[in-house]
Formats: C-alpha cells, structure tokens, sequence
C-alpha cells in the first residue's frame, strides 16, 4: 500500500512522518547529510510518496531522494 511521508526541513535534520493506512505515524529525525539522506531514501518503497518542505536546502533533500520514490 502507498505510503505518504512529509519531511519538515531544517538546517540539521528532517523530522519526518508518515501517513498510512489513514493513520499519521511520527518516524523522528533525519540528519541532514547525504549519508543519513540516503540510508533513510533505502527504507522508502517505489511507490510511495515524499513531501518535502519547500525551504533553501530543499532540491538538496530532493536530488537525493527521488532516485528511490
């Protein structure tokens, strides 16, 4: 099933949650380097879905993530 996952940007890390199966679940944080970016990119499904906040390190986040969604 498609999963829905919003990530709240900031400079240092990501708070991220997910939307699934009409439920919202807290996942806690990312740490925003392309490391931890792409270790949490491998835990994402083809078909699921990120919502990523639209701030100055946005495409960052992004470029690193779309390979896996």
């Amino acid at each position: 099933m498609r999963r829905i996952i919003g990530m709240d940007i900031h400079r240092t890390f990501g708070e991220v949650v997910f939307w699934e199966d009409g439920r919202l679940r807290p996942a806690g944080r990312v740490d925003m380097t392309r490391t931890a970016l792409e270790g949490f990119g491998k835990s994402l499904q083809p078909i699921d879905e990120v919502v990523i906040e639209a701030t100055g390190n946005c495409m960052a986040v992004s470029r690193v993530l779309s390979p896996f969604v």
